[in-house]
């Protein structure tokens, strides 16, 4: 199924996004990854053909608007916002489906909003890298003075789609017809060159990075059902999310074939019928949520 172009007016805010099955009841809001877009969910949306999927690019991303400039890009900040976005669509409830850093917000989310979560399914991702508490001052100074050197700085600037195109592989290894897809909705021509149209401000660090403690206060205070799905060349391999997610009884993990992008690729269809099974298993379901209420 192809998918329908979308443009949310929320509080004052655009939204750009993609959508779905728009006439399935249950609902699943898709959320990407750092730099990435909604074009992140083309292969894999229509797999799910069960759910009505909206993918939203994120604030200061895809073609979504920049946040005014006394906005922050923190994982915190998108809260509020997402939030609102559920209401706005009138949904009761939702699935969320998010892709690495998506899955950090989408956690977050489902903690502090867990009427509006029935299920949460994270990709290659579910808590953040964790920081030592003592590297707070340093890692609050980088974010300062970050913001100080942003003044009239511009993102890369490329004289074809396709030498960006070949930047972001560069950088990310993603594979070409993957990669295609992100740049494609991440480019705007200015004059005669073409740049990306996010906001500069996402290419900041954090003020604050959680430590181990808050993840772990975060999953505790979990009490929507969870399956995180983790690619063997992904972000297994930059920290040991394995072991802290051995450490998270309520949640449901499993490690695929393929790299960060892996909903993306040929894995595609295989994580489908994964998230398919998992949400299907309604008594599991609500078995797990009864456990955490007890």
């Amino acid at each position: 199924m192809t998918a329908i172009e979308r443009e949310y007016l929320v509080e004052g805010f655009r939204f750009a996004g993609k959508e779905w099955h728009p006439d399935q009841p249950k609902k699943m809001l898709a959320l990407h990854g750092w730099l990435d877009n909604a074009a992140s969910f083309d292969v894999i949306a229509p797999l799910l053909p069960d759910y009505h999927i909206i993918a939203l690019d994120l604030p200061g991303q895809g073609l979504s608007d920049h946040r005014s400039a006394e906005g922050s890009y923190n994982i915190w900040d998108d809260l509020t916002d997402l939030a609102r976005f559920i209401d706005h669509q009138g949904w009761q409830n939702c699935t969320l489906l998010g892709h690495s850093r998506g899955s950090i917000i989408a956690l977050l989310l489902a903690v502090t909003q867990p009427k509006r979560i029935s299920a949460l399914i994270g990709l290659d991702a579910i808590t953040p890298e964790p920081k030592a508490i003592d590297d707070a001052p340093a890692q609050l100074a980088k974010y300062v003075n970050g913001n100080l050197s942003l003044v009239n700085k511009r993102l890369s600037s490329y004289q074809s789609a396709e030498d960006a195109l070949k930047a972001r592989i560069q950088v990310s290894g993603m594979q070409e017809h993957s990669a295609r897809m992100i740049v494609d909705r991440s480019l705007y021509q200015d004059g005669d060159v073409y740049r990306w149209t996010h906001d500069a401000r996402l290419m900041l660090s954090s003020a604050f990075r959680l430590t181990a403690e808050h993840n772990q206060a975060f999953v505790n205070a979990l009490s929507v059902p969870c399956l995180v799905l983790l690619a063997e060349d992904g972000l297994i391999k930059r920290f040991d999310l394995m072991g802290e997610l051995a450490d998270f009884s309520t949640i449901e993990y499993e490690v695929l074939s393929g790299s960060h992008h892996f909903h993306m690729e040929q894995q595609a269809p295989l994580l489908a019928n994964r998230i398919h099974a998992f949400l299907k298993n309604e008594s599991a379901v609500k078995g797990l949520q009864t456990a955490l209420s007890d």
